[in-house]
């Protein structure tokens, strides 16, 4: 019962027998009916024999057709067993000869069927002919629909192959890059932690609680494929809060939001590079007139993230790090097509620019 219901959720078998019924039943009945329409001369009970005759004849030559394609082309030949294809090719068409013969005997000898089919039978079994399986350009030409049938179906069944490896290898590159980021969150925040723990700084506390949810958000969402929009820009709102109480008042941090909701969904922590590098590279050293400006907006479905952050002469010699370049990787595995990345990168200021296609909420 597993094998049967395994073989009718393969679509490749579902099209190769498709294609004999239709090649070796419907084709020829087709025919017959608009030929039977075009010359109504024909009396009526001559289409129906040659309906039923169509009909027998479907079944005695679908039989050693399938044998043909499954048994010996799919097995053989395109397994590159070339010798084996051969030998067994000159088998069946002896056999395929002596199985004619006994199928116009068999017919011959059925005497409910129309006299009409039963002399045509018997016409064939005593035919004085060395083959008993048609002309050779007849086999050519129906040997020839099988083998491009069986190529068709391993094409497909090649891209599909390919296609699902290549999903694979995308979900492991996926899986990698986000392992990577991970660690490089937890190594900054921490750093940040340290440092205001070395001036017994009041914010430490605070901000060590402030940490724990969003470790409790990264261990919970990212391995998820997707969350919730809104729910990812909270954390990424949580973590400029979180950034913002290291400086001082002087430093001007906005964090703006418009439209956003749970409606559409995006891959976790995508995102936070770019917010985490505003802080990181613009404003670390800057204790006075420094600032940092976010704004995400969701327009339908399409998300945009602006940021701009002041630049100091350290952050000019600086290397962006492994953040926003896993990013970009990620952004092209995720949305390829579907985002644009801009990057303004002057002397005195850093803007990113990304616009994005979300999906709906499932």
């Amino acid at each position: 019962m597993q094998l049967i219901k395994r073989n009718f959720n393969d679509k490749f078998l579902l099209i190769e027998i498709a294609f004999f019924l239709f090649y070796y039943f419907l084709f020829g009945l087709l025919t017959d009916i608009e030929f039977n329409l075009t010359e109504p001369v024909i009396p009526l009970h001559q289409n129906h024999i040659d309906i039923l005759m169509r009909f027998i004849n479907g079944v005695i030559t679908i039989i050693p057709m399938w044998i043909l394609y499954k048994g010996i082309i799919q097995k053989y030949l395109f397994q590159k067993r070339y010798v084996n294809f051969l030998l067994l090719l000159i088998l069946y068409l002896i056999l395929l000869n002596f199985y004619n013969l006994y199928i116009n005997w068999l017919v011959s000898k059925l005497s409910f069927l129309p006299i009409a089919i039963i002399n045509n039978a018997n016409v064939r079994y005593n035919a004085k002919v060395l083959l008993h399986f048609g002309g050779t350009t007849y086999m050519i030409r129906e040997y020839m629909v099988l083998f491009a049938l069986a190529y068709f179906i391993k094409s497909a069944k090649q891209e599909q192959q390919m296609n699902a490896l290549t999903q694979q290898q995308l979900k492991t590159e996926l899986k990698y890059l986000k392992v990577q980021l991970q660690p490089h969150f937890f190594f900054n925040t921490l750093n940040n932690i340290y440092a205001l723990t070395l001036r017994q700084s009041e914010k430490a506390a605070p901000l060590v609680a402030r940490h724990s949810e969003m470790m409790r958000y990264i261990l919970y969402n990212s391995p998820n494929e997707n969350v919730g929009l809104q729910q990812e820009i909270d954390f990424l709102k949580n973590y400029s809060e979180v950034e913002s109480v290291r400086y001082s008042e002087k430093i001007n941090i906005i964090f703006e939001t418009q439209g956003t909701n749970n409606t559409m969904v995006i891959e976790p922590l995508l995102l936070l590079p770019f917010i985490e590098n505003t802080f990181k590279h613009g404003i670390r050293e800057e204790m006075d007139n420094g600032y940092v400006h976010i704004i995400i907006c969701l327009i339908e479905n399409e998300l945009t993230l602006e940021t701009k952050n002041s630049k100091t002469p350290l952050a000019n010699k600086e290397h962006k790090g492994i953040g926003l370049e896993n990013a970009a990787k990620r952004l092209d595995l995720l949305y390829p097509g579907n985002h644009l990345l801009e990057i303004i990168d002057s002397d005195d200021s850093y803007e990113v620019r990304l616009t994005i296609n979300l999906k709906p909420h499932d």
